[in-house]
């Protein structure tokens, strides 16, 4: 891992490796291929990581779970993503919701949707901020009101009703808590007049839409919903009115979420690609003695390694350098994301035809990988919140 993590960091990523090849792996294949993304959820799965204290990792122990740090979870989803990316995203969603909750979060909400997530190995949250017209304006903060989204939120006494449609929401026709983001003042900008709401995956006035046919990340399901007057009593605001953007920077200032994801599949592309040259006979010998496959698999490594170790360092600094600067971790997003093109790349000269069967574990690797690119906003657009830093390089 060229990190070093303590015995006990070390124990969590062997038990999730345990769970991930004994539970996750001889299942996942064909879960992936049901024709029906509304199949393809991994309920059960998620209750048994559950069991294991895995869904409670970013929960504080005076609350029931491990209160464990930034680097310990990205070492577990790392771990993870290497045997199969879908259930352990379900799992890392999980310690979102528990970040923002338990940081933003007054006693009142703790005994209320802490208990709640805490007691309940079934549940899990969604983060419902984009929506069919507005994506990328949300991110790529601009000033004026017409721009970002447009789900509204207006006063009624103690209540706030809500009105609107969201889609692309990961889990959110399983979620039992939904962080609902929501316009509260139209008349400034989205990172201004916006807000976040606690409401329950079942509350009156919310209606599912279709479940989105994905490429991959299948056992990570991302669905529509609308909402039609749903009444949100104040008391479950997080954090302050017109301060939802403040509440999405708790969780996502400083993750390495992305670029954990992104090398832990690479990292499972390059350990099958090397097993795969060093039986594979071509020109009399194994693959992996010619020296331009040697070059590849050097490249390959080489690429995530890298990678790997600035997503360590992005966790070190989350939590230990006060000068950390977001752009950090935008910018692992982005290197990651091409790390794992130039792995596709070259895994597909190193596999040849073999590389793309369905039979094989790569396959599906490939389609993971191309499929979330575009997480937390295209790399395009996230170059330009880097541009939006540059007069403050530290």
């Amino acid at each position: 891992m060229q990190y070093p993590f303590t015995d006990e960091q070390k124990a969590l990523s062997d038990l999730t490796k345990d769970f991930m090849e004994r539970e996750v792996l001889p299942v996942a294949a064909e879960m992936d291929r049901r024709p029906d993304p509304k199949d393809c959820y991994p309920a059960e799965l998620i209750n048994k990581a559950s069991k294991l204290g895995l869904r409670t990792l970013a929960v504080p122990e005076e609350y029931g779970g491990s209160g464990s740090d930034l680097l310990t979870r990205t070492l577990v989803l790392w771990t993870g993503a290497q045997i199969e990316i879908g259930v352990i995203k379900c799992i890392s969603q999980c310690w979102k919701l528990a970040t923002a909750l338990f940081k933003r979060g007054t006693k009142e909400q703790l005994d209320k949707w802490g208990k709640m997530f805490v007691e309940d190995d079934d549940c899990v949250g969604s983060f419902l901020l984009t929506e069919p017209d507005y994506g990328s304006d949300n991110i790529y903060r601009q000033p004026g009101p017409e721009l970002g989204l447009k789900t509204s939120a207006v006063k009624d006494g103690d209540y706030w009703v809500i009105n609107g449609a969201k889609r692309f929401t990961s889990l959110t026709s399983w979620s039992k808590i939904l962080l609902v983001f929501a316009r509260t003042d139209p008349n400034v900008s989205v990172s201004e007049g916006s807000t976040c709401f606690l409401v329950h995956g079942e509350q009156e006035g919310i209606t599912y839409g279709r479940v989105h046919d994905k490429m991959g990340y299948r056992l990570y399901p991302n669905a529509e919903s609308f909402f039609d007057n749903v009444r949100v009593h104040q008391d479950d605001i997080l954090g302050e009115v017109n301060g939802g953007f403040q509440t999405f920077s708790t969780i996502f200032r400083g993750s390495a979420e992305l670029i954990a994801c992104n090398t832990g599949i690479c990292r499972g592309i390059y350990d099958y690609c090397y097993a795969h040259a060093k039986e594979r006979i071509q020109g009399g010998k194994p693959i992996i003695e010619h020296q331009t496959v040697q070059m590849m698999l050097s490249e390959m490594l080489m690429n995530i390694e890298v990678a790997e170790q600035f997503m360590w360092r992005i966790c070190w600094g989350v939590e230990e350098d006060d000068s950390f600067n977001p752009r950090f971790t935008r910018n692992g997003k982005v290197f990651s994301d091409q790390v794992a093109l130039k792995t596709i790349a070259l895994a597909t000269d190193i596999l040849g035809g073999i590389g793309v069967m369905k039979d094989t574990p790569t396959e599906k690797m490939f389609r993971d990988l191309l499929t979330f690119l575009h997480g937390d906003g295209t790399d395009s657009l996230t170059l330009l919140r880097i541009a939006q830093t540059l007069e403050n390089p530290a």
